[in-house]
């Protein structure tokens, strides 16, 4: 019999998972470059490409996908407005081995689908904007894709990957920084050292700065995404 002073026992076990990705710009069959964009916390998918929309080159397919776990936003309300308003996350701190690995699964599979769709071997690049960056950054250092550009936009990068892999897996790649002046996630001083730490991995990094908060900006967007466009 088991006593009440016993702790549960914690089991994990594989279980199918659908995931879902959102599509912008030219198809993967036409597509010349790809950029792969991961959403920050509580955003879906569809809402982060609404960012994009008129800033995308002709022969670019921008493609987001999305976080495997989705929540509702609000906290519980008697009426059933919480139910309004949903987001998705990558991972938690609660098993996040499991997320992680459960996260880079997913990646890989999205980019293999994408990739295996053109007819030509396209330019690829990776956007990662606030908690979409710890995942973008441990997904580089698992050496399945290698992108011409990674952006990091006002998140910080996973403390778990060793700087030399992150290094090799930036060897070939244009490193920028984004972060708007008004951004209250992310200090003016954070940004400053995150930018000394992308140096030391990739020492021709750039600092890119806006007037605006902790949100994308498409007239920021628009010419990192054409620099990848022949």
């Amino acid at each position: 019999m088991t006593s009440s002073n016993d702790a549960p026992r914690l089991v994990t076990r594989a279980t199918r998972k659908t995931g879902r990705y959102a599509l912008l710009g030219a198809s993967p069959e036409e597509a010349r470059v790809v950029w792969f964009v991961l959403h920050g916390y509580a955003q879906l998918a569809p809402r982060f490409l609404r960012h994009f929309d008129g800033v995308v080159p002709p022969d670019t397919c921008i493609v987001a996908p999305e976080g495997l776990s989705r929540f509702y936003v609000d906290m519980p309300r008697g009426d059933g407005a919480h139910l309004q308003r949903v987001g998705a996350t990558w991972m938690t701190r609660e098993d996040r081995e499991h997320d992680i690995a459960d996260a880079l699964y997913w990646l890989d599979t999205v980019h293999d689908d994408i990739v295996g769709a053109c007819q030509q071997a396209p330019t690829i690049g990776v956007l990662a904007f606030s908690q979409g960056v710890a995942t973008a950054t441990r997904w580089l250092a698992s050496g399945t894709v290698h992108p011409r550009a990674f952006v990091v936009w006002a998140g910080g990068l996973a403390n778990d990957v060793p700087a030399d892999t992150l290094r090799a897996a930036l060897a070939e790649s244009q490193v920028v920084l984004v972060r708007g002046i008004h951004d209250t996630l992310m200090s003016a001083e954070q940004g400053e050292a995150l930018h000394a730490q992308l140096q030391q991995l990739s020492p021709r990094a750039e600092y890119v700065t806006f007037e605006g908060a902790h949100h994308l900006e498409r007239a920021v967007l628009a010419p990192l995404l054409a620099r990848l466009s022949p």
